[in-house]
């Protein structure tokens, strides 16, 4: 695991903006609420993140089961749209019972089932290097393909393409690796996660862990690779579609997007057209969350400090 700070996660990200949608803020900046009870009656479907949102790591945070009960006692619609490339819908409410929630299966949907997608269609595998720990919950799709932990990170001759999909087991060493190899080269790109770091409290702290969006911008910015790489996750628009299609939705102004995280949440569901709630109780807690926007220039239409 690779440890980042605030301030270089948000530096990776404000690289990067031209992998993501445009910006597309609401005109009159944001509402500060309590909690999304205030507002619940004004959306059909409320999406939430996983990390920072309803838990950080194994803990779930204060307020998200009660939360989850009073939108199930409402009759709320609502799905976790989480870019979590170890988990799918096969065995996500087992997942999420382990902390607490009384999820479906049909009530998670992640990157990776999006990611899986795309894989059971994807031909000439032998051209695609991955970024995953092995065993994998992909491993049958991702046959074909050369791994790249088991190779210390070290693209092999061949290679013209790397999918980044899971950050688990991942070091410093390899991500060395991985640069160094892809020198003087050029690869087609995808993220399953397009997240540049993931949240999660030690001792009482949040500490930020990098993930494969970080991997990719770090290949990016130190070979000088060309590509725009694929996002199978927020923000990209494949895994919003899916979650509004699925659910029906003809309004995407009576969707909610409620997330910790401005370039992926925020970005991802302002740029769909949805309405937006950023939370401070993931990555940002503890810092000033204006300034955090300002910076970002990026605007929810509500703030709440817990779901």
């Amino acid at each position: 695991m690779i440890e980042i700070n605030l301030p270089i996660l948000n530096q990776c990200y404000a690289r990067r903006m031209n992998w993501y949608p445009a910006v597309s803020n609401p005109a009159f900046g944001y509402q500060r609420i309590g909690g999304i009870a205030e507002i619940l009656d004004q959306f059909d479907l409320i999406m939430l993140d996983s990390y920072g949102v309803l838990c950080r790591g194994m803990t779930p945070i204060d307020g998200a089961i009660d939360a989850i009960a009073m939108m199930r006692k409402a009759g709320k619609a609502f799905c976790v749209v989480s870019n979590d490339t170890m988990t799918n819908q096969r065995v996500a409410a087992e997942k999420y019972a382990e902390r607490g929630f009384d999820f479906s299966n049909q009530e998670v949907v992640t990157s990776l089932d999006i990611t899986e997608q795309w894989l059971a269609t994807l031909e000439n595998k032998e051209r695609w290097a991955y970024v995953a720990p092995q065993p994998h919950p992909s491993d049958e799709l991702l046959t074909g393909m050369t791994n790249l932990n088991a190779l210390s990170g070290i693209i092999p001759e061949g290679i013209e393409a790397i999918l980044f999909l899971a950050g688990s087991t991942w070091t410093s060493e390899m991500l060395t690796n991985l640069v160094e190899s892809g020198r003087g080269r050029q690869f087609e790109l995808a993220l399953g996660n397009p997240d540049m770091g993931a949240p999660n409290v030690i001792d009482g702290r949040i500490h930020i862990y990098a993930t494969p969006g970080y991997f990719a911008e770090t290949l990016t910015l130190q070979a000088e690779q060309q590509a725009l790489p694929h996002l199978f996750g927020k923000p990209g628009k494949d895994i919003f579609q899916y979650v509004y299609e699925q659910h029906g939705i003809t309004d995407p102004s009576r969707v909610l997007m409620v997330g910790d995280t401005l370039y992926t949440d925020i970005l991802g569901g302002n740029a769909m057209g949805f309405k937006t709630l950023l939370l401070e109780c993931g990555v940002y807690r503890g810092t000033d969350i204006d300034d955090a926007i300002a910076d970002a220039g990026i605007v929810p239409d509500f703030v709440a400090p817990h779901l």
